[in-house]
């Protein structure tokens, strides 16, 4: 019977090539950092691509994109980028809904709330809530620091009515939102 011998070479070859790849692998990671959040923060009623009707508002969150510029003046100060999302907001009871930028609030993860932007990649959300069997369509912008992975969307169209979205932050940050 002939044993098969690995050379002493090929097996130090092969652990060093093996502790080189662990060493890649982890590059850039540090034990002490923080993970991530990706869970939205509180409750939820629905996540991108879901409809919500709650208190006369039937809303859909149809589109979030992150950026740091819409060009021209509008660009996120420096550590900073915006959060945008598309809504169709329709008023599917007899009275009036609200969509003043106030009622519609961004939650950050860790506490804390995104800063309201007029900038937005289109048609901005109107500031008016639509009369009762109508619809408004457009974006809101929010102002958030960079790396900001998970947020919630509460939109308040009435009193005492809120409805909230989940979103987890696409990881493609735009440099410049061109529509």
């Amino acid at each position: 019977m002939t044993r098969f011998r690995i050379p002493r070479r090929a097996m130090v070859g092969v652990v060093l090539g093996f502790v080189l790849a662990i060493a890649l692998a982890a590059c850039g990671e540090s034990g002490g950092d923080e993970p991530v959040a990706v869970d939205p923060p509180g409750p939820v009623d629905a996540q991108v691509g879901g409809t919500v009707d709650k208190g006369g508002a039937n809303i859909t969150l149809t589109e979030v994109g992150a950026t740091r510029s819409f060009g021209n003046f509008d660009n996120a100060e420096p550590g900073f980028m915006f959060i945008s999302a598309y809504f169709v907001v329709q008023n599917s009871g007899s009275g009036s809904i609200n969509l003043d930028p106030e009622v519609m609030t961004l939650e950050l993860a860790g506490g804390g709330t995104g800063i309201a932007r007029q900038a937005a990649p289109a048609a901005r959300l109107a500031n008016a809530g639509p009369a009762p069997g109508s619809e408004e369509r457009g974006w809101r912008s929010w102002e958030v620091p960079e790396g900001t992975r998970a947020v919630t969307i509460s939109y308040k169209p009435t009193a005492d009515t809120e409805i909230r979205f989940g979103v987890v932050v696409p990881t493609e940050i735009k440099e410049r939102w061109r529509v």
